[in-house]
């Protein structure tokens, strides 16, 4: 538990089951749900060149500033997604971002199983 404020940009919050809430290093337990939140100054910033899927549940993409645009590996048109708004992405859904201006990002999803896969075309 704490007490004090933190700055999510450097650590994650861990959601435990009995409504516990802890805060860590970015290299949490990956067992846990996370809350966290990152800048994304570019498309580096996200990994918009690999897919990820958490295939046990599903991921809330809170954006807080700046806009970034979420693409569904099913296809799709890319969602923009601004300032203020979030995106949830389905459980076992393959997804990527992409930065359409500068941007902060609050992410809360679960650690375990999550799955990365580089793009190859």
């Amino acid at each position: 538990m704490f007490e004090n404020s933190m700055d999510l940009f450097d650590s994650v919050i861990q959601l435990h089951g009995d409504g516990l809430l802890t805060a860590t290093d970015r290299r949490a337990d990956p067992g846990m749900w996370t809350v966290g939140a990152f800048h994304a100054a570019n498309d580096e910033a996200v990994h918009a060149d690999v897919w990820e899927r958490h295939p046990s549940a599903y991921e809330l993409l809170y954006v807080t500033r700046g806009a970034v645009r979420v693409h569904l590996r099913e296809g799709g048109e890319p969602v923009p997604v601004g300032a203020g708004n979030c995106y949830v992405v389905p459980k076992n859904t393959w997804h990527r971002l992409t930065v359409v201006e500068p941007a902060d990002l609050l992410t809360i999803c679960p650690r375990a199983e999550t799955q990365h896969e580089r793009i190859t075309d």
